[in-house]
């Protein structure tokens, strides 16, 4: 059986995670394609030796790269991965595979998959749930769309870790980006904080504030926790992080996250349905979800 050719359009951290593995699986000499501000035809000699000391062959032109490669991933910067992704799609062949790894929208990724499909090749929008910086080539790779069968059966084998999401392009990358809502929120709300705690000089206790609680149970009760009590105490809690927004400034800090905080909070208050679940005698997440939801549409 032949060895398919994978090739990387952008060669960032985690195409070069990748693309070092795959080297190390007896890939045989990938072709890359930059086209970015930093690396671009003519290519310096310290990204050629940099790519060759990962497995990899920088290639002229995109065209050249579609020449050679069966499997593509795209991996490139959000801004350009549309652009990027028709640009693969008009030189697709039948058979070849295209694989985008970039943090699109679900319409993006559709849009990218139906231009590929029609050129008889096979799509997968695929995601990282984590940090190449963690987890290497192992990154856990959430994936949906139509090449699903053939990406899990070449790759599985080489040491990817992949969940099948299913035929649906974007249906991956929909999770994907709600979970960024989550992680990214967490990571500005940690630095608007601790920033803060710095400047006051009481950085070790706000970090033993706030995370002995969070460690004490687990992220999934801790979210449960959340939504059931969103409900109730959302103006109440709007109030409280509008104070804290004031105190934030007295430090020097302008308070961005906080004042979205009590924004998003306020949002949920407006919905009005504090008195029904106040009445209820139990009631769990997603029945206040589901409510949220029905709220919204009207």
């Amino acid at each position: 059986m032949t060895t398919p050719v994978i090739g990387f359009v952008g060669f960032g951290e985690a195409a070069q995670c990748f693309a070092a593995h795959l080297a190390t699986q007896g890939q045989p000499p990938m072709p890359v394609y930059c086209d970015g501000p930093t690396n671009h035809p003519p290519y310096s000699d310290a990204f050629r030796a940099k790519a060759a000391s990962l497995g990899a062959e920088p290639m002229d032109s995109l065209r050249a790269l579609m020449a050679r490669a069966d499997i593509v991933f795209s991996a490139v910067v959000v801004a350009t991965a549309a652009q990027v992704g028709q640009a693969i799609a008009a030189l697709a062949r039948p058979g070849m595979l295209v694989v985008d790894i970039n943090a699109s929208t679900p319409r993006a990724k559709l849009a990218v998959a139906q231009a590929v499909t029609a050129r008889g090749a096979a799509f997968v929008d695929a995601n990282l749930m984590g940090a190449v910086s963690l987890y290497g080539a192992r990154v856990p790779l959430y994936a949906s769309g139509d090449g699903m069968a053939r990406f899990l059966r070449v790759f599985t084998p080489l040491g990817f870790t992949i969940e099948d999401a299913g035929p649906l392009p974007g249906t991956a990358a929909a999770v994907k980006l709600l979970r960024s809502v989550v992680t990214k929120g967490i990571e500005a709300l940690v630095m608007e904080a601790l920033t803060a705690a710095t400047l006051a000089g009481v950085r070790p206790e706000a970090l033993r504030g706030i995370c002995e609680p969070m460690d004490a149970t687990s992220f999934s009760g801790f979210l449960d926790m959340c939504v059931r009590t969103d409900v109730l105490h959302a103006e109440r809690r709007a109030v409280e992080m509008e104070g804290v927004a004031d105190g934030l400034r007295e430090m020097g800090v302008e308070p961005l996250m906080t004042t979205a905080t009590a924004a998003r909070l306020r949002a949920s208050a407006a919905l009005g349905l504090r008195g029904e679940f106040a009445a209820r005698k139990g009631y769990d997440a997603a029945q206040v979800l589901d409510a949220y939801a029905a709220a919204m549409r009207g």
